[in-house]
């Protein structure tokens, strides 16, 4: 089909035997207050655990994206080990770990990972550009799905010893508002 019009160019669209295509829907991302006020989430992913025996160390490195800021915190745990038998000595599972935000909002997160469990809890204080002078904070808790298995961790060599990197699975951490 090709449509003239006088002093302008021909316009031709040949659909025979074609699909149309529709464009991507569009979703408005919700107001930060909005979800800010509802429950409060976070999405945990690229996680990881590393142990470097020799090394006499290891961390879980995370990233924390903040779903009402849309900006995503970078979490590393890090943890001494014995050379002897990679067992982790001297961990406190209460410690304050301060993530490091790549953002620009005024978002300021925080973890505790209890070692033997897994069990990581998150808390995070924003303020967001269209709430005023509104700040917020939430705490959620969560238990990390570490695949140790053979076939899912990579082991590499290294000066003082093996290096071994294991997966963690993503999760979504529903945080509470405090008050």
């Amino acid at each position: 089909m090709c449509g003239f019009q006088a002093g302008g160019a021909a316009v031709c669209l040949f659909l025979a035997g074609q699909t149309a295509l529709a464009s991507p829907t569009h979703y408005r991302r919700a107001a930060c207050a909005d979800l800010s006020t509802e429950t409060p989430i976070w999405r945990i992913s690229n996680a990881a655990s590393s142990d470097w025996p020799g090394g006499g160390g290891g961390r879980v490195e995370l990233w924390a994206n903040h779903i009402p800021t849309g900006e995503v915190a970078d979490c590393d745990v890090e943890y001494r080990m014995n050379a002897t038998d990679g067992s982790i000595v001297g961990y406190d599972p209460t410690t304050v770990i301060t993530c490091t935000n790549f953002g620009t909002a005024a978002l300021n997160t925080t973890v505790q990972l209890d070692m033997e469990t897994l069990l990581l809890t998150i808390n995070s204080t924003w303020a967001c550009e269209e709430g005023g002078e509104a700040k917020y904070s939430a705490t959620g808790s969560t238990t990390l799905n570490r695949d140790t298995s053979p076939e899912a961790c990579l082991v590499e060599p290294t000066q003082v010893g093996p290096s071994t990197t294991c997966p963690i699975a993503d999760a979504e951490v529903e945080g509470k508002l405090e008050e």
